[in-house]
Formats: structure tokens, sequence, C-alpha cells
């Protein structure tokens, strides 16, 4: 009879390697943030935005249910997997300056740091084609149903597939 063996969590696994990702600042010298990591639905997502402060929820990377894992003895495959990144926004703002500000300064540079966690992380192999698509501006507060997000965000939803293999994450160190 042979032995069971451990199913990969995927939500752990990323929560460990976000774990690595460096702290974000909106301009150079100011204040820092950590990188926050959820996962759900939308509704998760509300509730989550909900009993938060914003100053402890941005920057975020949320990954997006539902999603399909292949799993078998010694990986997981995880094919277009979306995520979320997301700042709060001023819904003031032109898109031209936003581009400059909430795009360029906080969430392609989080982006980066994203795509080299999953570039470096030993556990994973990433296909290198991925999707974005911009949010800026983003709000569902008009609708009026449950599942409508509940803040005002400039967003970038990415999409890409990639496996993790059974075995231990090591350290991994941004430059």
């Amino acid at each position: 009879m042979g032995g069971a063996t451990r199913t990969i969590e995927l939500e752990g696994v990323l929560e460990a390697m976000f774990s690595y990702l460096p702290e974000m600042s909106m301009e150079e010298g100011g204040d820092t943030f950590p990188v926050i990591f959820g996962y759900g639905d939308e509704l998760e997502l509300n509730n989550f935005l909900a009993n938060r402060e914003v100053s402890t929820t941005y920057p975020l990377i949320w990954l997006l249910y539902p999603l399909k894992e292949k799993h078998t003895d010694t990986k997981l495959e995880v094919d277009n997997a979306s995520f979320i990144l997301a700042v709060s926004t001023n819904s003031s703002m032109e898109n031209k300056q936003r581009m400059a500000e909430t795009f360029g300064k906080m969430l392609m540079p989080l982006l980066y740091n994203v795509r080299y966690a999953f570039k470096n992380a030993n556990v994973i192999n990433i296909n290198n084609e991925y999707d974005v698509v911009k949010h800026p501006n983003y709000s569902k507060t008009e609708e009026r149903d449950e599942s409508a997000v509940i803040a005002i965000w400039d967003a970038l939803k990415v999409t890409f597939s990639f496996t993790i293999r059974d075995t231990c994450l090591r350290e991994i160190k941004f430059i």
C-alpha cells in the first residue's frame, strides 16, 4: 500500500512567496507600505476591504477566484490565474496623471516585483506570456449588487499560468 502524498496548497505557497516582496512607496523617500496578499471572489474582496483601514489595505495583490488547479504527486499546475494588483486612487485625477502617478510609480513596479518573484522562486516554473488589463479609476460602487467592489482603485488585472513544485521555498532576494 502506498502512502498518501502531500497536496500543495496554492494560497500558502503564494503567501510565503509574496512575503519577500519589498515594501512600496509612491515617492522616493516617502512612506513605504507592505504589499498585502489576499484571495477569493469579489464578495470576499468586498468583505476584506470593508474590514480594513485604507492604510493597511494597499498596495494589494488579490488572487481572483474561481480558478482551476491540476494536482499530481509532485506538482500543482495553474492555468490562467488572475491577480488584481490595486492601489487606492483619487477619482478626480485624469488618466495622464494617473498613468504617471499610480500606474508609473506603484502598479508597474509592483507588477515587475510580482513577475520577479515568480521567475526567481525556486518552487515555481512560470509561463513567460501574461496578459495585463489596465483598470484606471476602477469602481463598481454605482452597481448596487452584492458583488460590487466597494473601493475606487487604479488596478491591473494580470493573468498567467504557472507550475508549483513540491519543495521548500527559498528566500527571494530583490535587488
